[in-house]
């Protein structure tokens, strides 16, 4: 594949990502009801949700590459919100880590279960070894 041929074959792969993030955020909903979110909050949410482990304060300001001040701050606002709670880490205990309340929890998995079912007919024409295989391509993406 010359490099004209990649640039071609990732500017797809780009449009057929702005298409499907614009339909996936068309219902306009998040999994928290009313509550106003900003795009940092709703981010920082995801990561906390899908994380194999908590995550720390350094862990979550490297993921996002937000300053430790805007993670404190933005984590009090969903403390706030009773989004979020800060424990001891199960490793060690002078160490704080955040996750998602119980009640957050539930929401998104809620959130997700319907998201999931709605786009389900996106990947009709896909076989399950095809998605697999697709899941497994787009996590290797690095963003920088």
């Amino acid at each position: 594949m010359t490099m004209t041929d990649r640039a071609v074959a990732i500017g797809t792969i780009l449009e057929s990502v702005v298409t499907l993030s614009r339909a996936l955020s068309s219902p306009r909903t998040t999994p928290f009801g009313d509550a106003v979110l900003t795009r940092t909050q709703l981010d920082i949410l995801f990561l906390l949700a899908h994380a194999d482990e908590p995550f720390t304060p350094g862990r979550l300001s490297s993921s996002l590459k937000l300053t430790p001040g805007a993670i404190t701050q933005t984590m009090d606002q969903l403390r706030d919100q009773r989004l979020v709670e800060q424990s001891a880490s199960p490793r060690d205990g002078r160490v704080r880590v955040w996750h998602l309340t119980d009640a957050a929890a539930a929401q998104v998995l809620e959130f997700e279960s319907v998201a999931i079912a709605r786009t389900a007919p996106w990947f009709a024409s896909f076989s399950s070894d095809e998605l697999d295989a697709l899941a497994v391509l787009i996590k290797r993406v690095e963003v920088a």
